[in-house]
C-alpha cells in the first residue's frame, strides 16, 4: 500500500517457464501411457514448463533449458558428444534409471554404476521396499516434503567411491543413492537411480516429484537470446514513487 520504489517486488528469470525436451526409450504414451515413462515426465513438468519431445538428435538442436532422458541404455558416440557440448553451455540433463541401463549404461552419468540392479522386497529379496531419507541442506532438494508412503522397490546401485558423497542429493533409508549429479561445465548431468514410471516405485505419481523436477529445472541457465556486447537504453525507467514510465535517456 505504499507508493515507492522500495514497495516493488521484481521477479528474476527463474520464474520463467523453461523448455524442457524429452526422449523416452522405453513404452510411448500413445501405446500404455499407465508404463509408458513420458506419462508421468509430462505430468510433472507441464505445470511450469514448455514440454518438447523428439530425437536426442532433435531435441540437442533445440533451445531448451533441460533434457530428460528416460531409461536410455547406452548412448550412441554422436549423442554423448551432442549432449555433452549441451551441458557445457549451461544445460541439464537428467537421467532415469530403469531395465535398460540395469544391463549398462555408457560413460555419461555422475557416477560408476553396478551392473543388473537392485530389487528391494518380494520373494526373491532379502529386504522390503525402501524410504527416502530426509534430504540434506546442501541438496537441491532441501525444504522440500517426503510422503510417508514413498516406496522405492528398484535402483540400480552407484559403486562406492570417494566423492559419492558429495555427488549424492537423495538417498535411501539404507544410505545408497537415490539421486547423484556432477557438474559438466556450466551445466548438471543428474541420475535418478530408479524409473520415471511406477514399474521400480511410487515417487512418480507423488507430489514430491513434482517438486524435485521444479527444483532440478531451476538449477538450468535458461534460453537466452543472442545479445552479445550490445548495451540497450532502458525500456522503462521507475520513479522514486514506483512508477513505469517510458524512458527519455539515451546511451551510446
Amino acid at each position: 500500500g505504499e507508493d515507492s520504489a522500495g514497495a516493488i517486488f521484481l521477479l528474476d528469470e527463474r520464474w520463467r517457464r523453461r523448455p524442457v525436451g524429452i526422449a523416452v526409450g522405453g513404452l510411448t504414451e500413445g501405446s500404455v501411457p499407465l508404463l509408458s515413462d513420458d506419462y508421468y515426465l509430462k505430468r510433472a513438468l507441464d505445470p511450469f514448463s514448455d514440454v518438447r519431445t523428439g530425437t536426442i538428435s532433435d531435441l540437442t538442436k533445440l533451445k531448451l533449458a533441460m533434457i530428460v532422458l528416460a531409461d536410455i541404455g547406452k548412448l550412441s558416440k554422436p549423442q554423448t558428444d551432442s549432449l555433452l557440448t549441451w551441458l557445457n553451455k549451461g544445460g541439464v540433463l537428467v537421467r532415469f534409471a530403469g531395465p535398460r541401463m540395469a544391463q549398462g549404461t555408457d560413460q555419461l552419468v555422475p557416477v560408476q554404476l553396478r551392473g543388473g540392479g537392485r530389487a528391494l522386497g518380494g520373494t526373491m529379496s532379502w529386504t522390503t521396499p525402501a524410504k527416502l531419507m530426509p534430504f540434506e541442506d546442501k541438496s537441491p532438494f532441501s525444504g522440500l516434503t517426503i510422503p510417508t508412503d514413498i516406496r522405492i522397490k528398484r535402483q540400480v546401485l552407484a559403486q562406492p567411491t570417494l566423492d559419492l558423497n558429495g555427488k549424492t542429493w537423495a538417498r535411501l533409508t539404507d544410505g545408497t543413492p537415490l539421486v547423484t549429479a556432477e557438474r559438466k561445465g556450466d551445466g548438471w548431468l543428474i541420475l535418478v537411480h530408479t524409473t520415471a514410471n511406477t514399474e521400480w516405485s511410487n515417487l512418480p505419481i507423488s507430489g514430491l516429484f513434482v517438486g524435485m523436477m521444479q527444483r532440478v529445472a531451476a538449477l538450468s541457465l535458461g534460453v537466452s537470446g543472442d545479445g552479445g556486447t550490445t548495451i540497450f537504453p532502458p525500456l522503462q525507467i521507475m520513479d522514486g514513487f514506483g512508477v513505469l514510465g517510458l524512458s527519455l535517456i539515451h546511451i551510446s
